[in-house]
């Protein structure tokens, strides 16, 4: 039996090296993108929750609400939108076609440089889902949901790939 008996399987080859930075860095961009999604969730979950409780029901003198209101709930699923799109990019973010060559590259230093990575990954991941349950605690008023917009352009500062 070789080394990568089970790796077309299982995915990863957990007896090499290579194969074990591989599973850890899925498994840290899974755990960000998890976070990303709940928070894409909880945003989601805020609007409709804002619309069924600011926003009136349609009448036959005014159809449709006045913008001023709807503009939390609009705003709040754009950045739903946002977080959603950011966590799919980090779950599918490519990964080299042969990992052996590429891990090659990662020992000694190169290690260190992705576990700094992974903590910033992580770290930001877990800054963008406090922002949000902020805002979504403190409900969708125009003064806190520019946090959340903030929260949800963090994805410029981490480069994926």
């Amino acid at each position: 039996m070789t080394h990568g008996a089970f790796e077309p399987f299982a995915g990863v080859d957990h007896y090499t090296e290579a194969g074990r930075l591989r599973a850890d860095d899925l498994a840290v961009r899974s755990r960000a993108a998890e976070m990303l999604a709940h928070a894409a969730q909880a945003l989601t979950a805020a609007a409709a929750e804002y619309r069924r409780v600011h926003v009136p029901p349609p009448t036959r003198e005014q159809p449709f609400p006045p913008r001023e209101l709807l503009e939390p709930a609009v705003v709040a699923r754009r950045c739903a939108d946002r977080y959603a799109s950011v966590a799919d990019r980090v779950r599918n973010a490519p990964f080299p076609p042969d990992p052996k060559k590429a891990w090659k590259k990662l020992r000694g230093p190169g290690a260190a440089r992705l576990l700094d990575l992974d903590r910033s990954l992580v770290g930001q991941a877990e800054y963008a889902a406090a922002v949000v349950s902020g805002v979504v605690a403190l409900g969708l008023r125009t003064t806190v949901l520019p946090a959340a917009i903030a929260g949800a352009n963090f994805h410029t500062a981490i480069t994926i790939g």
